[in-house]
């Protein structure tokens, strides 16, 4: 980058830090996300992996994609059985997380035993205590460096105790949500498909009218 590329950087708050794997992995250390357990197969043949890095894609057909690195036990097991399910943790289910996290995390009967929720439409296994779990069979892998990106057609989605706040990941800990304040403003969300913000108070009021 030009010396004078880099001045205009720094003028406006900017610290370059180039485009290392170490760099990325610290910027994104401050992008807070929500976290799940995927998994597939059923009995001795059962894997499961906490991961952050999952996405609804699509709604119409819906469609969500998982990324898993090349080397982890999940990443063969999803390509063999053509199934997975995307369990989405609630905020009591840390030690789940943890647990799955680990490299040395079981497989088979006791990874099943540990999840001690059932089997899906789909065969995966079930988190018991998880928010939702969205089912999918594969619909194509991509390549995506030293992780594959699973893309599925969700055949099922299995709602678990929503009153639960999620399990939340920033910045290497699992930090606790606060309720917004009640009245007034009932705020904004964000609709990842067609990428807008809408203010639900404001589109209640007008169904009103």
């Amino acid at each position: 980058m030009p010396a004078e590329g880099e001045q205009d950087l720094k003028k406006h708050g900017w610290e370059s830090r180039g485009a290392s794997a170490s760099a990325l992995r610290e910027a994104m250390a401050h992008f807070p996300t929500g976290v799940a357990i995927v998994t597939t197969g059923s009995g001795e043949e059962a894997e499961g992996m906490t991961a952050n890095a999952v996405i609804s894609v699509s709604l119409d057909p819906p469609l969500f994609l998982v990324s898993v690195h090349k080397e982890a036990r999940l990443n063969q097991r999803v390509k063999e059985e053509g199934y997975y399910a995307v369990n989405l943790l609630a905020a009591d289910q840390e030690g789940l997380s943890r647990l799955f996290a680990s490299p040395e995390r079981s497989s088979g009967l006791q990874a099943i035993h540990s999840l001690n929720g059932g089997y899906g439409k789909t065969g995966a296994p079930l988190a018991a205590g998880a928010l939702a779990a969205i089912e999918c069979e594969l619909e194509a892998t991509y390549p995506g460096g030293d992780h594959d990106l699973f893309l599925g057609r969700v055949v099922a989605v299995q709602a678990g105790d929503t009153r639960k706040a999620p399990l939340v990941f920033h910045e290497g800990s699992y930090p606790t949500l606060k309720s917004p304040p009640h009245g007034g403003d009932s705020g904004a969300f964000v609709d990842s498909v067609r990428g807008f913000d809408a203010r639900i108070g404001r589109i209640t009021d007008r169904r009103r009218r």
